[in-house]
């Protein structure tokens, strides 16, 4: 597996782009050519090895550059034509790097903030803000 993968964030973030765009893990393989019980297992976080193609195609389908794959810090809005990562993302790998939080408590407060975030973004967004 290429270094620096954290297979569990990667699992994490393919399950929640695939649930926002309401595809199923079928349409899903269909779009990126890895089969089904494939993305199965790494929305798991259950897969030891990947396959640098299989990386590529999921980068390419999340709308992400590979390394940003890595968990490391991404950039923070998207503006001509660069991809750059929404608030709640950024929030979430800033936790997970926080050495002062345990993995599930890093991710529970990342849930947390994400959804408030979304409910005060529609919130504002139907007050006109």
């Amino acid at each position: 597996m290429p270094e620096g993968i954290d297979v569990g964030h990667l699992g994490e973030r393919l399950r929640r782009v695939r649930t926002q765009r309401q595809l199923t893990l079928r349409e899903v393989a269909e779009a990126t050519g890895i089969s089904v019980p494939s993305l199965s297992r790494i929305e798991r976080g259950a897969t030891k090895e990947f396959r640098t193609g299989t990386l590529l195609s999921l980068a390419q389908w999340l709308g992400t550059d590979i390394n940003d794959l890595t968990g490391s810090p991404a950039p923070v809005t998207r503006r001509r034509g660069k991809f750059i990562e929404t608030t709640p993302d950024v929030v979430e790998l800033h936790l997970r790097a926080d050495k002062k939080l345990k993995k599930k408590s890093a991710i529970a407060l990342a849930n947390l903030f994400r959804a408030a975030y979304e409910d005060l973004a529609k919130m504002g967004n139907k007050q006109g803000r």
